[in-house]
């Protein structure tokens, strides 16, 4: 009695649809009629069966009835009935996508051909993204980055770090047999404007993983408490979306060491920060949730943050180098017509020491500067001038010098300009720039970038030489007549002179104890002995330059620039006994 049981519920049960098909025609033979049990059986689980298409809104229809105590159904009934059923899913699915779709703000709902263009790619990550909750009170999840690593140019070996961080987060199973743990958090620390941000940007864009993106300061109110628990908010958020990408920008804000006076140690800042500091790494399990910071200032942060285990990487994003600064110019100046003046190796070379965004922002106001001039196509004039505008400012109004006053300040500049041309180890100067639109100086000399971090005694020597030659160079023409614009080269070269002496050990004795009132006079006079060494060597040089800073100046002020191959040309030609000069 109980397999016959089994065995009809088998048949009616919309669940074994598999059963229903093989069998096609299934007969049921009984060797006398079903009692009252069985009856109730049948009417129980066809009242089901009747039920579950009524709602799903499925069309009645007979599928099988009893013939002298047998069972019988037809197949071909039984088939349509089936396939009714699973279409009938399927279109209440396709109702549900759809109006999601149009929900989240795709499409236009009138139309559905909107819905049908709608890529297939598209719809997937539509119903993967349904499976999670991608928003909370105060933060949200990001799917679509449009910032790709293709995007952002140069620094090649910092993108191969952080796409070895999506990879460990994405397949962590082809690292796990090297037992090696998934790095919880990385930071992104150095100067402005090189690209800590916009590297965040394109590790949102290639994960194709869940990212979140926050500012330090977000987590900084006056109530007691809210912090901590936004830090707790996020954490579950990204916890709920694994893997997830957090991304804390200027993280100084939060992170930012705490104090050892019981007062402020208990302040909200630090609570926020300890909050911080559990959910990175404390009892709790947050496997494929990682971490990127960004700050200017990471000698400020506290070091329980900075340790392994929390923070395990640390990318320094420094100015760019030639490689990339090509890489960056090139993208920028990709849909901006420009003439053959501009030489894009010349470029490279012009801006080293610049920032990527210094560099996007000169191509894109020297297009700008062209099409205020009803110019379509930008030359190396429009970047002249706003790389003048980056290195010394701009005003509106000229500064209102007298001639006599101008051609001094011409001799200045032209005293920096032939000393830096008579070094052999310091940097070779570019060119020389009277721009009286400066706020803040009316002539400048540029002399070429130095990426250096150690320097020789003769480079530094020779450095004091080239701030204290503008002075000399107006001595040398107007006597005791001088200006007061040597007052920055003064300061420098003190400074220069005095760390050459105290922490670079360029004095007669290697290390003097700066804060003992014995050695305060030696000090001082070894950093006397260095400055009237340096200008002794320059004034030399200037003296027997006179005749050639006349001829220079006269250039200078016609064109208002004066570049070094200008002045070499001029040596060569008439001077050449300068360069045989011995200093």
């Amino acid at each position: 009695m109980f397999n016959k049981i089994l065995l009809l519920f088998a048949v009616f049960s919309p669940l074994n649809n598999s059963l229903l098909l093989r069998n096609g025609r299934i007969r049921m033979n009984m060797d006398e009629p079903p009692d009252d049990f069985i009856k109730n059986f049948l009417k129980k689980q066809e009242n089901k069966v009747n039920k579950e298409r009524n709602d799903h809104k499925f069309k009645k229809q007979q599928i099988g009835i009893f013939v002298n105590g047998n069972l019988l159904y037809n197949q071909e009934l039984l088939k349509r009935f089936l396939e009714g059923n699973a279409s009938g899913h399927e279109e209440q699915e396709q109702e549900q996508e759809k109006e999601q779709y149009y929900r989240n703000g795709f499409g236009n709902r009138n139309n559905d051909d909107d819905y049908d263009d709608h890529d297939e790619d598209d719809k997937q990550r539509e119903r993967e993204k349904r499976k999670y909750s991608v928003k909370s009170k105060n933060y949200e999840v990001i799917y679509n980055s449009p910032t790709k690593f293709k995007d952002i140019g140069g620094y090649d070996n910092i993108k191969k770090e952080l796409k070895q961080c999506i990879d460990i987060l994405i397949n962590f199973k082809k690292y796990s047999k090297f037992n090696v743990r998934l790095p919880k958090g990385i930071i992104l620390e150095g100067p402005p404007g090189n690209g800590k941000t916009l590297l965040a940007k394109g590790l949102a864009g290639e994960s194709n993983v869940g990212f979140i993106a926050v500012s330090g300061s977000e987590f900084q109110e006056k109530y007691v408490g809210v912090g901590a628990s936004r830090i707790r908010e996020m954490f579950e958020l990204a916890k709920k979306n694994k893997p997830c990408i957090i991304f804390i920008d200027e993280i100084d804000a939060l992170g930012r060491a705490r104090s050892g006076d019981g007062e402020s140690s208990s302040s909200e800042r630090d609570s926020t920060l300890n909050e911080l500091l559990v959910s990175l790494d404390g009892f709790k399990d947050i496997n494929g949730v990682f971490v990127v910071c960004a700050t200017n200032r990471a000698d400020l942060l506290d070091s329980a943050l900075m340790r392994p285990g929390r923070i395990d990487k640390k990318i320094f994003v420094g100015s760019p180098d030639s490689k990339t600064r090509n890489s960056i110019i090139n993208i920028h100046i990709k849909g901006k017509p420009y003439d053959k003046s501009i030489n894009i190796g010349e470029l490279v070379e012009n801006t080293k020491g610049l920032s990527g965004a210094q560099i996007e922002n000169i191509l894109n106001e020297a297009m700008l500067t062209a099409l205020r001039d009803n110019r379509e196509v930008m030359n190396y004039q429009d970047i002249e001038v706003i790389m003048n505008r980056v290195i010394s400012g701009w005003q509106s109004s000229e500064h209102e010098f007298t001639k006599g006053m101008i051609k001094c300040i011409a001799i200045h500049e032209l005293g920096h300009a032939i000393v830096g041309l008579c070094c052999k180890h310091h940097s070779k100067m570019k060119k020389i720039i009277i721009n009286l639109q400066s706020p803040q100086t009316p002539a400048y000399t540029i002399f070429e970038s130095s990426t250096d971090v150690i320097h020789t005694k003769e480079q530094l020597m020779e450095h004091l030489m080239v701030l204290l030659s503008g002075r000399i160079a107006e001595e040398i023409f107007y006597n005791n007549s001088i200006t007061t614009g040597a007052i920055n080269d003064f300061r420098e070269a003190t400074a220069l002179a005095e760390k050459m002496i105290l922490q670079y050990g360029m004095g007669d004795k290697i290390i003097y104890p700066s804060f003992s009132d014995k050695y305060k006079e030696t000090i001082d006079n070894e950093v006397f002995k260095l400055i009237n060494e340096a200008y002794e060597r320059s004034s030399f040089i200037l003296k027997n330059s006179k005749e050639l800073i006349l001829v220079c100046s006269e250039l200078l002020l016609k064109d208002n620039v004066l570049n070094a191959n200008d002045i070499l040309l001029l040596i060569a030609n008439r001077f050449s006994f300068i360069l045989d000069i011995q200093i």
